[in-house]
């Protein structure tokens, strides 16, 4: 992480020098608009809509700081799927020096054609960090955690229109339900004192700025 940090101080040490740089251009450029622009249409340019390395206004994080460090470090383990590059520029710029991996990293199918990072339990349902999905996958699915070979979930991945898709903040929903058509896991460690009684959830969706398609 500090590793990082340092090349985004860098990069940002790198613009703001060109920035200063190109300022008497731009301010050409603007003057040059001004007096070839109908002043009856518009307000007058200014130098900064001509300063390509302006610093503009930050854009908020798609993904969670959580999401990221679990992604950093499944990369750095050689276990992230091939279709997590897709939102790589996300996990850079969610990344934080501060951020811990949640006790609970990563959920996965048997066939890896569905993952769930940063998981969090919301009563009975789970939301994903980040749900991602190659193939048409859609359905009933078993998801394992990565780090517990026992923990399994059965649940109901909703069908998208593409043939691989990345959401954040997506609800999942259990794929089983007990004698009593209540929601359940297909299989818990019921030994591991980390792990309560956990459910996954599809369906539904909070909103959330991340919300990318497969490229």
């Amino acid at each position: 992480m500090t590793v990082l940090n340092a090349w985004k101080a860098l990069q940002k040490l790198k613009r703001e020098e060109m920035a200063l740089q190109e300022l008497p251009v731009a301010s050409l450029s603007a003057l040059t608009a001004n007096i070839n622009r109908d002043p009856k249409k518009g307000k007058a340019f200014a130098p900064a809509d001509f300063a390509l390395f302006r610093e503009r206004e930050a854009q908020q994080a798609q993904l969670s700081p959580e999401v990221a460090a679990v992604a950093l470090a499944l990369r750095h383990e050689d276990q992230a799927p091939p279709v997590l590059l897709a939102a790589w520029t996300e996990v850079l710029a969610s990344a934080t020096e501060s951020a811990q991996v949640p006790p609970v990293r990563a959920l996965r199918s048997d066939d890896g054609r569905v993952w769930v990072l940063a998981p969090s339990w919301e009563g009975r349902n789970i939301r994903g960090g980040l749900v991602m999905t190659t193939g048409c996958a859609h359905g009933t699915v078993t998801l394992r955690d990565i780090d517990r070979n026992l923990a399994t979930y059965a649940v109901q991945v909703p069908k998208r229109p593409l043939a691989g898709w990345l959401e954040a903040g997506l609800l999942l929903v259990c794929g089983e339900t007990s004698e009593h058509g209540h929601p359940r896991p297909a299989n818990v460690d019921r030994g591991n004192p980390e792990q309560p009684d956990r459910h996954l959830h599809a369906g539904e969706r909070q909103h959330h700025p991340g919300n990318f398609g497969a490229r």
